[in-house]
């Protein structure tokens, strides 16, 4: 006589047949899901080789990257987002000297030279052929923005509090992360120009975490500013000099003995020095670079004549 299955047995085996049930699902969607995951990370992977492989195409054929890009890209977006630089850090070296009524004066004066940036950089510009400069006009127009945002809370405090220019770049973080990422991808694009038009030889595909100062001596001249830019950007650092500044003072630096007697390496530690002794100013470029350099190839901007 056969023996009926308890209830319960009943119910054990129910869940003996679903949990198999369940995992065989699983297995199968994770594979059906995994495959999907690869299959489309190979073919994004795939797109990106036949952009890079197209732009370097263009670059060897010379389409990319010409002279007019950067002279219209300097004169519609770069010249007047530097005039707006220059003029928030005349209104700080001065801050200490002002009264409150100046200093309200002087805020007021920066929002609406920034209100007058925004409307220059605004503009459309012919960049087609300059990818990195287009992304960068795009870049420094979130940058004004959030100058102007960021001025209106300053405006706002300064009402109430006695404010330090510490405390006014303070408030202003979302406007120096955008500019700091604008200012990259113009160095990116100056060191892409040299890279097809004077060394003729293509950009490393990423920098090391740690360059030696060997490392260093080997770069051309714009990807050293490049360097230098992101160096800026990874360090937070918005100041009044431009990368340029920053790179002179470095090759000055590393062609002296100076940095072997200090027992610095690496470009970041050399950096670090030049910050603590406040050798970097505006300016370093131009009045250095006849002592420094002999020939020196550059784009057709005021930017380095």
């Amino acid at each position: 006589m056969t023996k009926r299955l308890k209830k319960s047995e009943f119910m054990m085996a129910y869940m003996i047949i679903i949990t198999l049930a369940c995992t065989i699902g699983g297995f199968f969607f994770g594979a059906h899901y995994m495959k999907n995951k690869i299959e489309t990370a190979q073919a994004q992977a795939l797109e990106a080789q036949k952009q890079e492989a197209e732009k370097e195409r263009l670059l060897q054929e010379q389409k990319l990257y010409s002279e007019q890009d950067f002279i219209r890209f300097y004169y519609a977006v770069y010249s007047p987002v530097l005039d707006l630089k220059k003029a928030h850090f005349d209104v700080m070296n001065q801050w200490g000297q002002m009264d409150k009524k100046a200093q309200e004066q002087a805020l007021k004066q920066l929002s609406q030279t920034a209100e007058a940036t925004l409307k220059s950089v605004d503009k459309t510009v012919s960049l087609q052929t300059a990818p990195l400069l287009l992304q960068a006009q795009a870049q420094f127009k979130n940058s004004v923005r959030a100058y102007l945002d960021s001025m209106d809370q300053v405006r706002t405090d300064q009402n109430s509090n006695a404010l330090t220019p510490g405390d006014i770049s303070d408030r202003m973080t979302p406007f120096h992360e955008n500019w700091l990422k604008a200012q990259e991808l113009v160095y990116q694009s100056f060191a892409t120009w040299e890279s097809a038009y004077v060394v003729k030889t293509p950009l490393p595909q990423a920098l090391p975490e740690k360059i030696t100062i060997e490392q260093w001596k080997t770069y051309p001249f714009h990807y050293r500013n490049y360097v230098t830019a992101v160096t800026l950007s990874h360090d937070h650092q918005w100041r009044a000099f431009n990368p340029e500044d920053l790179t002179v003072r470095l090759d000055s630096l590393f062609s002296s003995s100076d940095a072997q007697a200090l027992g610095i390496h690496d470009v970041h530690a050399a950096v670090r020095l030049l910050f603590a002794t406040d050798s970097i100013h505006p300016g370093d470029f131009k009045q250095l670079h006849s002592r420094i350099y002999s020939d020196l190839p550059t784009p057709e901007v005021p930017l380095f004549k």
